[in-house]
């Protein structure tokens, strides 16, 4: 597409239609590149309960192996411990732990105790064999070339897991919650006492203060928390996860030579969750201000709007000034947790808001009648109108002006990296672009009433 065309698409694409003396945007331009544009992979939140058996899985993979171990030490007269290869072992374990940022000692635990359910069955199946004089108890497989390479494999894909799992195994209900997850592990001839010294060791770790690019780099995982409610930025829709944010975190891994995990989070525990470190940053609308910046660290902005209202068509003229909406009288509906909240709490001082927890329906109790107003940003305003003709915006004015941002971990060398990237993607226009594809997105599957 050459400039002058865009410059010509832009033109139209910032057309201001008129519909029941309410300005509407529509945005052509966003059609033409969502149908130039190439098309994303289709991605959805982690299933933070598959992360949590994968671990247990590993574990049971590791123990698994031990026959074969136990049948090369057999037949070839070697003790089941070796102390040098246990010790050269949980040296690799520390150093792989401390590049992912997971505490060092709770992971040489587990390894320890690992390896000492290992060598007891180990010891169990050799028992077995000489009782019963067997000669050869199993199809040789080599104890260095073929077994060691396995657990080796193994040890550091569950690292990772271990690593992606981390936030699950702080649950107060961890063990009780997960005890099936176990079962395959149970089978294998390990007693309740280790499985729950299991469960212990793994409640006990954390990630320690490496600096998150770092952790980035070595896990080649970003972990992404989004409320997946705030269409046109993110917006999870039949297990997909889509949006102008979505898209940007996307090529935002890629930047990193990362894959992108999206991990869910809500308004109400957005910044809870960043304090205990359940994503690297989060993405999705969020809006900067003093109470999130005083916690957590923000991108340089990627878009800026700020609070109007969105009403039934037709009721417009009633709710277009701060003044008709702050009214006893008023339904105001607001969901909790976030700046539209706060707006409330700061500016709708006769009112008794509504609170509706699922950003994704609240615009319906509008539509329907059982709510009046609600006051959030323009840009989801714009879009929510475009996607339900019964909706319609009060005014052209906004009451308040704000930012939005990616939300960050506190690591300079994040920081910097991801204002770089975003500096070029705003430079670019993919940042616009993208939001102008997910508006036509929209607008392609606007409700019919």
């Amino acid at each position: 597409m050459d400039l002058s065309f865009r410059k010509q698409l832009s033109i139209i694409g910032a057309t201001l239609i008129w519909r029941s003396g309410v300005l509407k945007i529509y945005c052509i331009l966003g059609i033409l590149l969502a149908l130039t544009g190439a098309a994303t992979a289709q991605v959805g939140f982690v299933d933070h309960e598959a992360q949590v058996r994968q671990v247990f899985v590993l574990i049971d993979k590791r123990l698994e192996l031990m026959q074969a171990v136990a049948a090369w030490k057999y037949l070839h007269h070697v003790p089941v411990l070796d102390v040098a290869r246990e010790h050269s072992v949980l040296e690799a374990v520390v150093v792989q732990a401390q590049t992912l940022g997971i505490s060092a000692e709770p992971a040489r635990e587990l390894f320890a105790l690992q390896m000492r359910l290992a060598r007891e069955m180990q010891q169990r199946f050799i028992d077995q064999w000489r009782t019963a004089n067997v000669a050869s108890p199993l199809a040789s497989r080599d104890l260095s070339t073929e077994l060691r390479p396995q657990l080796n494999e193994i040890s550091a894909r569950l690292m990772q897991a271990i690593y992606l799992a981390m936030p699950e195994f702080q649950r107060k209900d961890f063990h009780t919650y997960y005890a099936r997850s176990a079962g395959s592990i149970t089978g294998r001839g390990v007693d309740e006492r280790d499985i729950s010294a299991l469960f212990d060791v793994l409640s006990r770790l954390r990630l320690s203060p490496v600096p998150v690019l770092k952790r980035i780099a070595a896990s080649r995982i970003l972990r992404i928390g989004t409320t997946g409610d705030y269409a046109p930025f993110t917006l999870e829709s039949k297990g997909a996860l889509i949006g102008a944010d979505v898209a940007s975190a996307i090529s935002l891994a890629a930047f990193l030579g990362a894959e992108p995990q999206f991990i869910r989070t809500s308004w109400l525990t957005l910044m809870t969750d960043y304090q205990d470190d359940r994503f690297d940053l989060a993405i999705g609308g969020i809006s900067v201000t003093a109470e999130r910046a005083a916690i957590g660290m923000f991108s340089i902005p990627y878009h800026r709007g700020g609070k109007t209202p969105i009403v039934r068509c037709g009721t417009e003229a009633q709710f277009d000034l701060l003044s008709e909406i702050n009214q006893a009288s008023v339904r105001v509906i607001v969901n909790p947790g976030g700046t539209n909240e706060r707006f409330v709490r700061d500016h709708l001082h006769n009112v008794q808001p509504i609170l509706h927890a699922d950003n994704r329906t609240i615009f319906e109790e509008i539509a329907t009648g059982r709510a009046d107003v609600m006051v959030t940003d323009d840009v989801e305003v714009n879009l929510q109108t475009l996607r339900d003709p019964r909706l319609c915006r009060a005014t052209a004015e906004i009451f308040t002006q704000n930012d939005k941002a990616l939300l960050l971990a506190r690591d300079p060398d994040l920081i910097a990296k991801v204002n770089a990237w975003l500096s070029a993607e705003l430079e670019s226009g993919k940042v616009i672009q993208r939001l102008e594809a997910a508006f036509a997105s929209e607008n392609s599957s606007t409700i019919k009433h």
